[in-house]
């Protein structure tokens, strides 16, 4: 009988050894993707490797002071955050994570679909000068103050909904990814920060619309 318990927990940590364990974001509510959609997410994963190893080259800030509130507290409202930091295990996630700053202070508007009973759109302390190894802070090229205050009030509108595990239907806005909120706020404004398909952080960054006014790591 001790034999056949070590037997069965010898391979039950076998089995856990190769399989790997990927939070809610890769779980059954995810969709297929088709054969094209796979290589955009492989492409994204791609990009997404090289700008984070490339981090101090793409999009330097014009000025790593401003818009800064604390040491913690990055940005004023409306400004887009981006880190490209290991957010997600998932296969099916190219990496990296986006935030739009609120207008309520000490807050920054995010959408995760790997936190449980916190998924979805909603309110987190900024805090992410120190949350995460690399941020960069962005703003869109010709944007006005008025038009920062509404992107901020509409992602914290959004507050509540559900999150958007289906990746490539970024014009729905019943349900949002991270990432897709952010370009959400600026595209009902005219501006257009993705590159087509799925809008993924790295797309935030490298977008021609965007600068950066913070950079870290």
């Amino acid at each position: 009988m001790k034999c056949l318990k070590k037997i069965t927990l010898f391979l039950f940590f076998a089995f856990l050894s190769i399989v790997p364990v990927f939070p809610d974001i890769a779980s059954a509510s995810s969709p297929s993707f088709t054969p094209n959609q796979l290589k955009e997410i492989a492409k994204a994963k791609q990009k997404t490797r090289y700008v984070a190893t490339h981090w101090d080259e793409i999009k330097q800030a014009k000025n790593p002071v401003s818009g800064t509130v604390s040491i913690e507290s990055v940005g004023q409202a409306g400004d887009i955050l981006v880190t490209l930091d290991g957010t997600s295990s998932s296969s099916m996630w190219a990496g990296g994570h986006a935030g739009v700053v609120s207008d309520v202070s000490g807050y920054v508007v995010e959408s995760f679909g790997n936190k449980g009973d916190l998924n979805g759109v909603r309110h987190w302390p900024n805090d992410w000068d120190t949350r995460y190894n690399q941020v960069k802070g962005l703003r869109v090229n010709g944007a006005a103050s008025g038009d920062y205050a509404y992107a901020a009030s509409y992602a914290r509108q959004q507050i509540g909904k559900p999150y958007n595990y289906n990746f490539f239907n970024i014009t729905t806005t019943g349900s949002f990814y991270c990432s897709q909120l952010a370009w959400r706020a600026f595209y009902n404004l005219g501006y257009d920060l993705n590159d087509g398909g799925a809008v993924w952080p790295v797309d935030l960054i490298e977008s021609p619309l965007t600068y950066a006014f913070y950079s870290k790591g």
